[in-house]
């Protein structure tokens, strides 16, 4: 991976202080998190993060503290309509996950929430959402409202394969906020909250 310049080192230095300073309390508005889908799909799926990281810190692991879907039987993912395990600060409530199924569920359910302290690259690509019986990554999320909602690089013609299947989320509310919202803002939330994000502020400060 090639060393991160002066300029990308400023930006990322910038965009995790925006978050560490106005994301954790939640009472950013939906329009300002929607705008800002394209600050976390430059850090999360461009790589910038990382890349600022091993120049700044080295090439150990970025590491965020991660609630994802545990898939407990494949073959039962179409009883859920939706889940997300996404937890999120927002405005004086913590909602920690939502799940809803179309069938009355006897024994275990098909999917559960797990927790883990993982890398960057793992978190990204753990299922944060089931919907319609489609598992969906955070990094699908990010780049889906960062070109569909933010207005980073609106295409509404050539859809990837999940996309129709994520556009079913705006039909659901978490905490009184749009889903895809909610998952934005926990994503925000959960990089202005890892140990590693205050490691790089410290070593960029320096």
């Amino acid at each position: 991976m090639d060393a991160a310049s002066p300029e990308l080192i400023a930006v990322v230095r910038d965009d995790l202080s925006y978050l560490v300073n106005d994301w954790p309390g939640g009472e950013i508005r939906d329009d300002e998190i929607r705008r800002s889908s394209a600050v976390l799909r430059r850090l999360f799926n461009y790589r910038d993060l990382v890349k600022v990281w091993v120049t700044v810190v080295g090439k150990q692991d970025f590491l965020v503290p991660s609630s994802f879907i545990h898939v407990a039987d494949i073959n039962r993912l179409r009883e859920v309509n939706f889940a997300t395990s996404s937890p999120a600060q927002n405005v004086g409530m913590k909602i920690f996950a939502a799940m809803e199924f179309n069938k009355i569920q006897e024994g275990p359910a098909p999917v559960s929430i797990k927790e883990e302290v993982a890398p960057l690259k793992r978190y990204l690509n753990q299922p944060a959402c089931v919907i319609s019986g489609v598992l969906i990554t955070r990094e699908e999320l990010v780049q889906f409202v960062a070109n569909k909602l933010g207005g980073a690089h609106f295409d509404d013609g050539r859809d990837k394969p999940n996309e129709r299947v994520i556009q079913v989320m705006t039909q659901y509310v978490i905490g009184n906020r749009p889903a895809l919202i909610h998952e934005m803002l926990s994503c925000g939330q959960v990089l202005a909250g890892s140990e590693s994000t205050k490691e790089l502020i410290g070593a960029l400060r320096k």
